[in-house]
Parts: structure tokens; C-alpha cells; sequence
């Protein structure tokens, strides 16, 4: 349920084409709190107002709101910056604002910022100019359990092209492991919400193929837009503790779709070669204190355009043994391999999968794939301690290639071989292999080219991928 209530002002001039931007509260220590807010506007227009204004409010025990106390905090020089801009003329500006506020007791609180006003182009709303911007975030305080707000991870991105399958994922997180659910939601106004809101899964939005929705299960965004614009979209993640709703955090966002047909999406083009759970979610699963690489290939088919990948999510933000990505060029035009490696340590095991999201851009589009990571004492061939994979060769390979695998326990196991646009073209029948070491010999007659050979227990979990080239 969307709670509204009146604040105040932020700053006295008023920044027209604002954005989108969200609040996060994170617990410092008993009653205090540290407050971002990350605000967003375009670079044309009144200038942003360089003075926040937080509005603090307690939640009675009838349900209305008590309101406690403002707090005023300047522009933080030290972070924000432009987004990356796809017409020169018109760029994204980003402004953070941080403040510690303390609250004066346990009790449900909302922390909300507005100003005026939103982007005058923006399509979905009825009169988008003349609607402020507000943001809340709503979080339970008890000092004996501390609670800090969910967030999400990812950046915003601004643009995307007409009539093309776009996925982006803001990657919904809470860091003190609350369980989370998200939805959509009509954007706020300072005296409630805006005005003639369409959500963007109409049909005058969304093309047939790919509607606008946000999965339930990883909260990524996938959309195909109908036409070109400005559009607005408001996400709220809420967090439950042992079945109890203990806050929420809105973000908005706004798309600006352009009728760009000469410019291709960039991809991962071999994401068919990671497995997937019977929900045909990308899905692995991982064994603690043994290593992990998968190996994504992405390219864009504009051959001048550089391509690049970003990995997001908590993997890579643990304090120990966190994952990381390497990306290099694979020297095939304007592809490159991205290398994600994780050892996770026994602290790492929990029921719950992690979440990461590989992004690749080509400086003008971006593109999101979500693959979930699961740290097991039970995941593949008995706990998947008793598999390793050496190195593939001769590689490059003309026909006969060896596979060096060492089994602790006896398995079955299959090899794929899929090319650079993640099509199986290869696929052998199970092998069942005593403990030991093996040499697996194979005769492959493809073309020159890269491939991927991706090893899997007879369940279909990953164990192991590498890269080869044919070369005839």
C-alpha cells in the first residue's frame, strides 16, 4: 500500500525536468542513520537545486502520520557526475545528497524528498510539468534489530531504442538479508500521486512481443517500446522480516526511447550455454571453497561500436572472497570474453540464491542478463568437489581435441560445444566416468571459428566452460 502525506519544499527554486532517484537509509549504529538521495535530471531547464530537504515522519498508532522534523543537506561535490549522454545536446545529470539523521525512538518511519517539477516531455502523465518529484523510503526502527532500507544496485539507464527487446535489471538488494518482493506503482506527487498515470504495459507503450514487466523472481525489466518519448516508471521494493513488512523504498525512473534503427543492441551471445532451474531461470549452482569460472561472450553487430561488460550484485560486493569479472577482447571483431570467478568460503552457503547482473553497453545501449547463484554443501556431483577441468588442447584446434577432467567420485557427465552465437552445435552423450583422472578424446568437425565447451553433470548444472578456437 502506497502510504501519502505533505512535505515541504526542498529548495526555494524549482528544477524542471527532473528525473527520477530514490532514498536509501542505512542503520549506523542504534537510533542513527545515514540518508542518500541520488536524484536525477536532464541538462536542460531551471538548475537543480543545490539544498535537499529531508522530511521525517512517524507512524501513529492509528495509521496517520506525525511529522518530526526536516533535514537540510548541501549537494555532495564528491560523488554524482553526468550519465553517459547519447545526443551531445542533451545529457543526465546526477546529484547525491548524504545526511545522518537521528530518529528518536523505535517506531515506523518514512523519509521523503520532493521538488518541482518532472520532465515536461514525459508522455505517461496527464501534465508532467506542473508535478513535483517526490521519493519516500518507509523502515521499521528497533534498536535491538537494527534495519536499514532496501536498495537497488544497478545505475539507471536512460535510453533505449523503439521497437527492440530491451532487458534492464535495478537488481532489488537489502543488506541485512530481509526477504524482498517488488512491483510497480503509480509515481508520487507532493499531494499524492501524479496525475493521469498510464503504466507502461499498456498497449499503446508496449509492443505485443515483449510487454513492460518486472519478473517477480530476479526483478528484471524486459521491454519492447511502441513508440519513441519520454516515459516514467515507479518501483517499490518491500522487505519482510519473519512475515512482517518492515519497510519499503520507492525509486522512479525515466526512459527516453529514440528512433535509432541504425544502432544494434549489444549482446551476450553464448547465454544459452549457462543452465537453466525448472523455472528456465538462468540458474548455477556453486560448492564452497572450490572455484567457479563462467566465461560470457559479447559483441554488437555495428562492427566499429566498443563493447563493454559490467557485473553488479552482491557476489561482488562481499567483504570476504567476493567474486570478480575480467573482460578482454577475444580479437574476433568487436566481441570480448568476460570471465566471472568466485570462490565462495562455508560463509557464503544460505538458501537463498545471489543475484548478479552482467551488463554490456556499446557506450549508447545497454543490455542486462540476471543469472542467479546458488552456494550449496549439496550442488552438483556430490557437493561439485570431486570435478576439475585442466586446460583444453591443442587450441587452437583443427579436429582432435583433449579434455583433461579429474573426478574425486565417480560421475556422469555430458560436453556441449556451442559458437559465438550461443547455438549448440555439438552435444555428446553421457559419459559415466569413475574416480580418477581422464583424458576425454574428441574428433569435432566445425568450422573455423570460437566455440564454447561447457561440461555438465547428468542433473544439467554447469560444472565447467572454456574457450577454444577451430581453426581449419
Amino acid at each position: 500500500m502506497t502510504l501519502v502525506f505533505v512535505s515541504a519544499m526542498a529548495v526555494s527554486t524549482y528544477a524542471t525536468h527532473l528525473m527520477g532517484g530514490q532514498i536509501v537509509a542505512t542503520n549506523i549504529g542504534g537510533y542513527d542513520y545515514q540518508i542518500e538521495l541520488t536524484a536525477y535530471r536532464d541538462t536542460i531547464g531551471v538548475p537543480m537545486g543545490l539544498v535537499a530537504v529531508f522530511n521525517v515522519f512517524e507512524q501513529d498508532t492509528s495509521g496517520g502520520w506525525i511529522s518530526l522534523f526536516t533535514s537540510s543537506v548541501n549537494y555532495d561535490t564528491t560523488s554524482g557526475g553526468l550519465m553517459p549522454s547519447v545526443v551531445s545536446v542533451y545529457g543526465v545529470e546526477v546529484y547525491t545528497f548524504i545526511d545522518t539523521i537521528t530518529m528518536p525512538g523505535d517506531g515506523y518511519y518514512a523519509i521523503s524528498w520532493d521538488e518541482c517539477c518532472r520532465n515536461g516531455a514525459i508522455i505517461n502523465m496527464s501534465n508532467p510539468l506542473s508535478e513535483s518529484m517526490k521519493l519516500s523510503t518507509f523502515l521499521m526502527v528497533d534498536s535491538l534489530n537494527p534495519n536499514s532500507s532496501p536498495s537497488y544496485t544497478t545505475p539507471p539507464v536512460a535510453y533505449l531504442p523503439a521497437h527492440t527487446l530491451w532487458q534492464y535489471n535495478p537488481l532489488p538488494f537489502d543488506p541485512d538479508g530481509d526477504s524482498l518482493a517488488w512491483h510497480l506503482d503509480v509515481p508520487l506527487s507532493i499531494n499524492g500521486t501524479v496525475s493521469g498515470y498510464e503504466f507502461l504495459s499498456d498497449s499503446a507503450y508496449s509492443d505485443s512481443a515483449a510487454v513492460f514487466s518486472l519478473d517477480s523472481v530476479t526483478g528484471a525489466l524486459t521491454w519492447s517500446a511502441n513508440m519513441v518519448g519520454h516515459f516514467v516508471a515507479s518501483f517499490v521494493i518491500e522487505e519482510f522480516r519473519n512475515g512482517v513488512n518492515i519497510g519499503s523504498m520507492i525509486r522512479d525512473m525515466q526512459f527516453i526511447v529514440i528512433p535509432d534503427t541504425s544502432n544494434s543492441m549489444p549482446q551476450i551471445s553464448n547465454m544459452q550455454s549457462v543452465p537453466t532451474n525448472s523455472g528456465g531461470y538462468p540458474y548455477i549452482v556453486l560448492s564452497p571453497n572450490q572455484n567457479y569460472q563462467l566465461h560470457l561472450l559479447a559483441s554488437d553487430a555495428d562492427v566499429n561500436d566498443v563493447v563493454n561488460m559490467l557485473g553488479f550484485g552482491e557476489p561482488f560486493d562481499l567483504t570476504t572472497v567476493p567474486a570478480t569479472i575480467n573482460v578482454v577482447p577475444t580479437g574476433n571483431g568487436n566481441e570480448i570474453e568476460g570471465t566471472f570467478s568466485w570462490t565462495p568460503d562455508v560463509s557464503a552457503v544460505r538458501t537463498a540464491p545471489y543475484l548478479a547482473v552482467f551488463r554490456v553497453s556499446d557506450q549508447m545501449f545497454y543490455f542486462d542478463e540476471t543469472i542467479q547463484f546458488e552456494v550449496s554443501m549439496t550442488s552438483g556431483i556430490e557437493d561439485n568437489n570431486g570435478f576439475a577441468m585442466e586446460n583444453i588442447y591443442p587450441n587452437p584446434v583443427n579436429n582432435m581435441m583433449y579434455v583433461p577432467i579429474t573426478l574425486e567420485k565417480g560421475a556422469v557427465i555430458t560436453m556441449d560445444i556451442y559458437n559465438i552465437l550461443g547455438v549448440k552445435v555439438y552435444q555428446s552423450g553421457e559419459m559415466n566416468f569413475t574416480a580418477g583422472n581422464h583424458l576425454i578424446l574428441k574428433n569435432i568437425d566445425l568450422n573455423s571459428g570460437q566455440y564454447m565447451v561447457s561440461i555438465k553433470d547428468n542433473s544439467g548444472n554447469l560444472l565447467s566452460t572454456e574457450r577454444i578456437i577451430v581453426v581449419k
